[in-house]
């Protein structure tokens, strides 16, 4: 069983995260999924995991029988992770069951990708390091370069930073998905 305090309405979520400033954390869940009873039995269940919920995000579960809120977010499977900003607003997805390390590496991706958006580039800064320095092995690592070389841009607006994040993603990520959409940078 979960150990997270979800709560189960958007709207009241949403309240939260606006006078909290925090990002919303919104699990699409079904109890028939067994991806789903992974990410409580498991995930939900780890400490760091619990208190970082707790520090960072609004936690809003909802049931995939609350079709208008399913179909409104396009969900297709579950479980389905999505960070909204601070009004409601998709920023990040994730489909299928997370173990701990993985799970926290894309909540500090989505964090600091609503803090971008909200132009609040040094708290964004401080959440890609943290996830490039505490999970060098994730998947997330090379979008997090990515996105410190446009935190930095957007912060700057020196070219530059989207040049060294482009030459540490080819370094390190030579074939990545995110390294090619960085290429242009290559010119600058």
């Amino acid at each position: 069983m979960s150990n997270v305090e979800w709560q189960t309405t958007l709207g009241y979520a949403e309240d939260s995260a606006m006078s909290s400033r925090k990002p919303i954390l919104f699990d699409y869940f079904d109890s028939e999924c067994i991806g789903c009873r992974q990410m409580d039995e498991v995930t939900y269940n780890s400490k760091e995991v619990v208190d970082f919920i707790k520090q960072y995000m609004i936690p809003l579960r909802i049931d995939v029988n609350k079709k208008e809120l399913y179909d409104e977010y396009n969900v297709i499977w579950t479980p389905t992770l999505i960070v909204l900003d601070y009004q409601g607003h998709e920023v990040q997805r994730t489909i299928g069951f997370l173990e701990p390390n993985k799970f926290l590496a894309l909540m500090l991706l989505g964090i600091a990708k609503v803090q971008l958006s909200k132009g609040e580039f040094d708290a964004a800064n401080v959440q890609l390091k943290r996830l490039i320095e505490r999970y060098p092995e994730s998947s997330a690592v090379p979008e997090a370069i990515y996105f410190s070389g446009v935190n930095f841009y957007k912060q700057t607006n020196d070219p530059a930073q989207l040049k060294t994040a482009y030459e540490k993603l080819n370094n390190q990520y030579p074939g990545n998905s995110w390294t090619k959409r960085a290429a242009p940078y290559r010119l600058l």
